[in-house]
């Protein structure tokens, strides 16, 4: 949930790094061990990439990211396009991970960058909802692709259930992002300006005793 921050806060590798190192950290807990021989970095570090190009106004960078995610995870073995059941046919099982690529690369998520400065609530939870969406249907499809490879054919049959649940999780994901990230965004901008406007009173001040 707080990806985006670190996304708006440092530059994308050395987000990523933290996402690694982060991952390395929690795996020494025996209530998150590592499942995919080391690879469960993986998720989290490419929706902090997507996050990172999409805050930085590229987004036609991370919709690439995202639309190879969805194209790797097409061909890899044990996954499946359509899970034969719940109106998939029509829909492809990552029917919620396209219309995210969709949104990310439309003309509205161009004001991204400039609806995070602009200390509006809407505007701002807009951007991050945009992201953190975009982010975590990447991180679902990365983690299907491992997930995939890693149990083997036993995971086919699992598809139709997660092709059910997982609408409902990432929603949920999002707008938990929303709701912590737009009041950590309205306060640093806040208190950057209360930082530069102090900066610039003690300027002016030396300037005056100087004179």
């Amino acid at each position: 949930m707080v990806i985006p921050i670190i996304a708006l806060l440092i530059e994308p590798e050395y987000g990523v790094l933290a996402v690694i190192t982060g991952t390395f950290i929690g795996s020494f807990s025996p209530l998150n061990p590592l499942r995919f021989a080391g690879l469960d970095f993986v998720p989290g570090a490419i929706y902090l990439l997507i996050a990172s190009l999409a805050v930085r106004g590229k987004i036609y960078q991370a919709g690439t990211v995202l639309l190879a995610i969805v194209a790797l995870f097409s061909i890899t073995p044990n996954t499946r396009i359509f899970v034969g059941a719940f109106a998939s046919p029509p829909l492809p099982y990552f029917w919620l991970h396209l219309v995210a690529l969709g949104l990310l690369v439309s003309p509205l998520s161009r004001n991204i960058p400039k609806w995070l400065q602009s200390k509006n609530y809407a505007r701002i939870a807009a951007s991050v909802g945009i992201v953190g969406f975009a982010g975590t249907m990447a991180e679902h499809l990365s983690g299907g692709i491992l997930f995939a490879l890693f149990v083997g054919p036993g995971a086919v049959k699992l598809w139709p259930g997660i092709y059910l649940v997982y609408p409902v999780e990432r929603a949920l994901i999002v707008a938990g992002a929303i709701l912590v990230c737009t009041p950590f965004v309205l306060n640093s901008l806040a208190l950057r300006e209360r930082i530069l406007g102090r900066t610039q009173k003690l300027s002016l001040d030396e300037g005056q005793i100087g004179q």
